[in-house]
């Protein structure tokens, strides 16, 4: 037993030692093979001359060439780069010579075939071709020639140097032909699709491969949208005025830079729209985000195509802190017509909370809401576009009375350091109320959220009219009637047709006791009223109950007779100018003014006053034009 496992011992030895011998074999085969190869390299370099090819490699690299030994030219990766950009060298020195590539191809491949592969033969061919093409004046011979070129480049699309073919495409006007040859680029360095796969799963950092992928695919496109940018700033240029020729005959290709703009233009949207046409699903991300961060914002919303949406919404998702991607999300579903999923993203929009957006531009992403979702199909006759507008239109409401409520405390210096607070969110009707107008005694503010609300507190709508007038009153020094007057007619505008938000009789009790005190012309009350839409019939009914009352604070404010002349100033208006009253009510009215009359003038004529006798000429001029009626 023993001998037999040391037997099986040694022979496991030996078969180790032989694959050993066999791998040291194999390295010093490849390290021959790789010898020869750079020898073979060299001797060409010493037929065209060292100094000229060596003169053309970077001044970095002819400076490592210089100090390097053979073992390192053939074993070290940075060996392996010169003995590269040396290839690249003879090949550009035919190239610069307008000679052909095929002999100097040939004879690389022949002595040094791992340094210069069948795809560095056919990029040298290709780029021969489009140099020829730049300088070809006839234009079907230079489309046939990039044809050539561009047919050998998608082969060989993933060991291209993009950058350089690119330039070259460019020179002959073979803009289209960029993206083609962008995309095979794309496609031949992920073949497997792993950047697609890494973009979709949302970019995972661990995902090495994918990411990888992506970032090789990106460089390909960035060649597109660098052209694109090319063309377009060509396009906005200003026209150039014609030159005088350098050399006879027919003129050369313009280069990019000074493309005539409108050929420019056309030449950009022939690009735009093969990029648009490709299924390429990152070529068109990139697309899209270089419009948004180009602000070629018009151009992106008008694209219809099946990635965009997708695009918009993911730029939310990733970045929900900035407003940018949400607004462009609106803006193209407003676009296309989906104005309902526009309207609850401009809701979200005003409802979120941001130091960025200012509280007018809440009011304005509401307001836009609203116009979007009665723009939508079946409109608000719609039960869930109904549903949502009542919503915005209730929120709509809120939001102004914040507006007012931000406009009357942005003078308080108490209030200065709570402003913000309104313009960064949206708040409930409550809270304006217990944390800004109670405190602050905001009282139009007030009155505002009571009508909001539907709160209908006439204890407390009575109290805030008369703060409202008192506050008016004692804020100006100068005219306060016609302070008052102004207020009246802004507030009534708002509030007079709902009785429950404006207490008439006490509001004009409040604006006589003023206008006694102040001396002002009897009869601006009744004036300013109707502005606002108070109708003469009301008023008169309004006044002739509070000088019933026979209030005394008249006799304290040294008028007795004040509501009789605000009176008569009232009849008078009817008198001259019946049709201030509308004509069905016209006739009763008529009737109860001539009724009015009389019992003025029957109080008149028990007091026999000077003061009573001209009031009493006034009225007996009203009786005789109400009886001619």
């Amino acid at each position: 037993k023993n001998s037999s496992l040391s037997s099986g011992q040694e022979r496991a030895g030996d078969n180790g030692a032989l694959l050993r011998e066999k791998q040291s074999l194999v390295v010093v085969r490849q390290l021959v093979v790789d010898s020869v190869q750079m020898l073979g390299l060299w001797s060409v370099v010493v037929e065209h001359t060292v100094e000229l090819v060596v003169g053309k490699l970077s001044q970095e690299t002819a400076n490592i060439l210089r100090q390097a030994q053979l073992r390192d030219l053939v074993v070290s990766p940075s060996g392996r780069d010169i003995a590269s950009n040396l290839v690249q060298c003879l090949v550009q020195t035919y190239l610069g010579d307008n000679a052909s590539t095929d002999a100097i191809s040939n004879r690389l491949r022949q002595l040094c075939p791992g340094l210069y592969r069948q795809e560095d033969a056919l990029s040298s061919k290709a780029h021969e071709l489009l140099l020829a093409a730049a300088k070809q004046t006839k234009g079907g011979e230079r489309d046939k020639m990039v044809a050539e070129a561009v047919s050998i480049a998608v082969q060989i699309a993933g060991h291209l140097q993009l950058g350089v073919l690119v330039s070259h495409l460019a020179s002959c006007q073979a803009y289209p032909r960029v993206v083609e040859v962008c995309l095979a680029a794309a496609t031949k360095r992920d073949p497997s699709q792993l950047a697609v796969h890494y973009y979709n799963n949302g970019e995972n950092s661990d995902d090495a491969a994918g990411m990888s992928a992506f970032l090789g695919r990106s460089e390909c496109y960035k060649h597109c949208t660098a052209m694109l940018h090319t063309l377009l700033q060509a396009g906005s240029a200003p026209p150039t005025s014609p030159s005088v020729p350098t050399s006879p005959g027919p003129p050369p290709p313009p280069t990019p830079a000074i493309l005539p703009p409108d050929q420019a233009t056309i030449w950009a949207e022939q690009v735009f729209q093969l990029m648009l046409s490709s299924s390429d699903q990152l070529l068109h991300v990139t697309l899209y985000q270089w419009l948004i961060e180009n602000k070629y914002i018009d151009k992106l919303l008008n694209i219809k195509t099946a990635h965009i949406e997708d695009f918009l919404k993911r730029g939310a998702v990733q970045h929900p802190e900035t407003l940018a991607m949400f607004d462009l999300l609106w803006k193209y579903y407003e676009k296309t017509s989906q104005y309902v999923p526009a309207a609850r993203i401009l809701a979200k929009l005003a409802d979120r909370h941001s130091t960025e957006l200012s509280l007018s531009g809440r009011v304005q992403y509401l307001s836009r809401a609203i116009m979007c979702v009665k723009s939508s199909e079946g409109g608000s006759a719609n039960r869930a576009a109904g549903e949502l507008l009542h919503h915005l239109e209730e929120k709509m409401e809120v939001a102004r009375v914040q507006l007012q409520v931000l406009e009357a405390v942005s003078g308080k210096p108490e209030a200065e350091g709570q402003v913000g607070r309104l313009n960064s969110d949206l708040l409930d009707i409550t809270t304006l109320y217990q944390d800004w107008a109670e405190p602050y005694q905001l009282w139009e503010c007030k009155l505002a959220i009571l009508q909001c609300a539907g709160h209908p507190d006439q204890p407390l709508v009575n109290t805030i009219w008369t703060n409202i007038i008192e506050q008016q009153e004692n804020s100006t020094n100068q005219n306060k009637v016609l302070a008052l007057s102004n207020k009246m007619e802004t507030l009534g505008r708002q509030y007079a047709n709902s009785s429950k938000y404006f207490p008439l009789e006490l509001i004009v009790r409040q604006l006589e006791v003023v206008s006694c005190r102040e001396r002002g012309e009897a009869g601006w009350v009744p004036s300013c009223l109707q502005t606002t839409g108070v109708s003469l019939p009301r008023l008169l009914d309004v006044y002739n109950r509070l000088y019933t009352t026979k209030d005394s604070i008249w006799l304290t404010l040294g008028d007795s007779l004040h509501i009789l002349k605000v009176l008569c100033s009232l009849l008078q208006l009817f008198a001259t100018d019946p049709s201030l009253v509308s004509p069905g009510e016209r006739r009763q009215f008529m009737v109860v003014c001539q009724d009015a009359v009389s019992t003025y003038l029957g109080e008149l004529y028990q007091k026999q006053t000077q003061e009573t006798s001209g009031l009493v000429a006034r009225f007996r001029d009203i009786q005789a034009k109400l009886d001619r009626m």
